[in-house]
């Protein structure tokens, strides 16, 4: 049920916000009939085009906005990894963005939609979703994580594909796209996974996962590259995993909001993909966490051992590999229920604001078209 709740930022070095805001799990949000709970939101909001031209090159440009409201779901460091970063080494006071502050809420796409965020850190489907429900102009101006590590975890005593015969398995809701991953993974273990192998729903995120396997109630599971540890010493194992092409999570505005603040978005990409190339500089490998630990977050040093295997699932310079991978993502998402089917992809995303400070930092144009 939508629910008014105070939002803290949960970061030492951040205020608390007491202005409620509502809040809707994101994956609910977009369950529950999705225009039905937008339209609490649409009065806040006017229609039109996304005006602007394209700039030469970002290098330059000054946010007119000095005040920045980031909005973000996720508490994990890695999550916000790069705009930390961008704050901290002073890259956002550079381009003019003096204030900056992170809430930290589920409620992030009412926030945007509303205006109480100018923009948020968002996954990709649910940013397309809430566009298409709601008819509102919205756009994904850069691309987060742009990778995805695909696991199955399995427990100890699976040691081949052969041995999940008869296994349970689970990927969270069966009607899930982590399900229809694990289905998929079956098959390429060359078992049936309608008759070879039963899937159990779950409630719950990957943690609960990982908790069943370590009890035995589950006997396979999706899982991150973060549960390897936990599941290792307790003799599991990941059986399968593989690093795929998945643009799933970014960075999205409302129309209105850049028709009016179209420098605050050269500015804020800018900054933030120059703070992603210094984060992928191994030699600032040891500041890059200190930074986030200083900031308060708790980083165990299982997780310090995946410097790699995170930054391969982060977007170097806010792209994604191809439209084709995009197309592919939403496809599955079609298939799932995520997204409704016919959903063009194309009219919520604007990657002009990534392609000009490609430019400005000396990078390749990625993707090279839409």
């Amino acid at each position: 049920m939508l629910q008014l709740h105070k939002v803290s930022t949960g970061r030492r070095d951040m205020k608390t916000k007491n202005k409620p805001v509502l809040r809707l799990p994101r994956r609910e949000f977009l369950k529950r009939g999705g225009m039905g709970v937008l339209g609490t939101f649409i009065a806040a909001s006017t229609l039109g085009g996304v005006a602007g031209i394209q700039r030469a090159s970002a290098e330059n440009v000054k946010a007119n906005l000095k005040a920045l409201k980031m909005g973000d779901w996720n508490p994990n460091y890695a999550g916000q990894w790069s705009y930390r970063l961008a704050q901290a080494l002073g890259y956002l006071e550079e381009v003019g963005i003096n204030d900056f502050e992170v809430i930290l809420s589920d409620g992030y796409m009412p926030g945007l939609i509303g205006g109480s965020l100018d923009i948020t850190h968002c996954d990709t489907d649910v940013l397309f979703g809430a566009g298409n429900a709601s008819g509102l102009p919205m756009k994904l101006i850069s691309i987060y994580r742009h990778r995805e590590w695909q696991i199955m975890g399995v427990r100890a005593g699976i040691k081949t594909a052969a041995d999940l015969k008869g296994a349970k398995i689970s990927g969270g809701p069966l009607d899930g796209r982590n399900t229809y991953i694990q289905r998929e993974i079956v098959a390429k273990l060359g078992l049936d996974p309608a008759k070879d192998v039963q899937f159990v729903p779950m409630s719950g995120a990957s943690d609960g996962r990982l908790q069943a396997l370590l009890a035995g109630t589950i006997d396979g599971g999706s899982l991150f590259p973060r549960h390897r540890f936990g599941l290792e010493k307790a003799g599991g194992k990941f059986l399968y995993e593989k690093l795929t092409e998945t643009p799933q999570e970014g960075f999205g505005v409302m129309g209105r909001w850049l028709e009016k603040n179209e420098d605050t978005a050269y500015a804020y990409c800018y900054a933030d993909i120059k703070a992603r190339q210094w984060l992928f500089n191994p030699a600032n490998k040891d500041r890059a966490y200190k930074t986030m630990t200083d900031l308060g977050y708790e980083i165990p040093p299982a997780f310090v051992a995946l410097y790699k295997v995170e930054l391969d699932q982060i977007s170097p310079d806010g792209g994604f590999e191809s439209a084709e991978a995009m197309d592919e993502f939403v496809k599955v998402l079609i298939l799932t229920g995520d997204l409704p089917k016919g959903l063009d992809w194309r009219k919520y995303v604007d990657m002009k604001y990534v392609w000009a400070a490609q430019k400005a930092l000396g990078l390749p144009k990625r993707p090279a078209s839409l």
